[in-house]
């Protein structure tokens, strides 16, 4: 066998590790979270969740770096905008963010028995995508609940970024939420977790995870007055411009690590 034929069959078995590890720990957290969910009680789920996702970093050597976590936003609800890089990037919101926060979703899984429960359980957002009409009324029903005081983290590219972990362009859809919850919103960049799980490739039977560092740096909140007069495409220029910025010398930094 090769050394690069050695060096996957490793990787693989470390990867079962992993997967086996995360399974047995997320089951563990939901059975103890079940009286929690059972009456709604939002910042002790959460607070199963931080635990939860500091856990699976230390098992799956995940080490985290995070920049400007006296920036977070407390007082009051914070819309969060990240790039998305992998599934990676859940672990990591809940090992760094305190503030208890929801997740929007498509409506579709809040009709899964026990998961869906656990979802509207803990706050999360539906969000309708199938039909235009009913996504954007959606969009308004969870721009209603931020404005009321829930927090929530976004992912306005849609969908995980490209390999090399630059971002795709954003959807709109997030901003014309924070335009009608007119509340602070907090950017975040985040760079490593492609490479901790990368896309899965051709041939693999299991998604490859691997120890590695994962950096986020939390910008300055932006206050609702701040962007007030800008339009949902303005906004997201703005906010895209903020979280791409320091991309680049997450890059390097990590690049030199490696070396």
């Amino acid at each position: 066998m090769s050394n690069s034929g050695i060096k996957s069959f490793f990787s693989a078995v470390a990867s079962v590790y992993y997967w086996i590890v995360l399974i047995l720990i997320t089951l563990i957290t939901g059975i103890l979270t079940l009286p929690f969910m059972i009456f709604r009680m939002r910042h002790a789920m959460h607070s199963s969740g931080y635990l939860w996702g500091r856990t699976l970093c230390w098992f799956a050597g995940i080490r985290i770096e995070a920049e400007g976590i006296d920036r977070l936003h407390s007082d009051g609800p914070v819309i969060f905008i990240s790039n998305h890089q992998s599934m990676v990037d859940i672990i990591v919101f809940f090992s760094v963010l305190r503030v208890p926060f929801a997740w929007m979703a498509k409506a579709s899984l809040f009709k899964i028995p026990l998961f869906g429960w656990g979802m509207a359980a803990a706050g999360y957002i539906p969000v309708e995508r199938d039909d235009r009409r009913k996504a954007l009324d959606s969009l308004y029903g969870a721009a209603d609940m931020v404005k009321a005081g829930r927090s929530v983290v976004i992912f306005p590219e849609g969908t995980r970024g490209f390999p090399d972990g630059s971002m795709r362009q954003f959807k709109k859809g997030g901003f014309i939420l924070a335009k009608r919850a007119e509340v602070v919103i907090q950017p975040i960049t985040i760079h490593g977790a492609s490479a901790v799980m990368p896309p899965k490739q051709r041939g693999t039977r299991i998604q490859r995870i691997s120890p590695g560092k994962v950096q986020m740096m939390i910008h300055p909140p932006i206050a609702a007055a701040a962007y007030a007069d800008m339009s949902p495409e303005e906004l997201s220029a703005h906010v895209r411009t903020i979280i791409e910025e320091p991309l680049a010398r997450m890059k390097a930094r990590a690049a030199d690590a490696a070396q």
